[in-house]
């Protein structure tokens, strides 16, 4: 027989913490899960109309950097001290955009008071694991240059340290400026010039408490 999915996820005589898994199918976004918080201008989250591309995240054209959040409308149910948080993304060809996934305090602006994000654009070089702890944020840089190549990336957190894996790989560990108040999931976009609309997407997305 078969097991349930809740039964192969959580060892016999446990009890199953809390889970989101996503793989932005369909011909909508789920909004009653998901919320878009426009930080500037204006950002569109719609699936995309093409093979596997999942959830096509996009900025407008239009002045002023513009940027926005897909988040769970700040319900935090995620513990900065155990979790992880896997995603499946590719960032689109034009290297003028930023962006970030992970887990986060807030929505309500670039920078989460906390959170710990894996950000990819044209100001860094390198993919990278970014933190914040309340006052502090820092960033460390991993050795996989930024590109338009889809991976896998994770980050788990369990109170000590959070650790950034690209493609099954550990790359980045860092013990400083951990997130200590409770998090949402969040993906994020930002455009870094107004020449052009810009893109990535998304495919897949899970979140849990360890």
């Amino acid at each position: 027989m078969t097991d349930s999915i809740y039964d192969q996820l959580n060892a016999n005589g446990t009890v199953g913490k809390q889970r989101v898994v996503e793989t932005f199918s369909g011909d909508s976004l789920d909004t009653d899960r998901w919320h878009t918080q426009q930080i500037v201008a204006t950002c569109t989250f719609a699936p995309a109309d093409s093979v596997d591309g999942g959830l096509l995240i996009s900025t407008d054209a239009g002045g002023g950097s513009p940027s926005a959040y897909l988040s769970f409308n700040d319900v935090c149910q995620y513990n900065p001290l155990g979790f992880r948080f896997i995603s499946t993304c590719k960032k689109g060809s034009d290297n003028n955009v930023g962006i970030k996934a992970g887990i986060g305090s807030d929505d309500s602006s670039a920078t989460p008071a906390h959170n710990s994000l894996m950000t990819a654009g044209s100001l860094v070089s390198y993919r990278a694991l970014a933190t914040k702890d309340g006052s502090t944020g820092t960033q460390t840089n991993s050795d996989v240059a930024v590109s338009s190549t889809e991976f896998v990336y994770d980050i788990v957190g369990n109170g000590s340290s959070n650790i950034l894996s690209l493609d099954g790989v550990t790359k980045v560990t860092k013990t400083t400026n951990l997130p200590t108040a409770k998090c949402q999931p969040l993906l994020y976009i930002q455009s870094r010039s107004t020449s052009a609309v810009k893109t990535w997407n998304c495919k897949y997305m899970e979140c849990y408490n360890t």
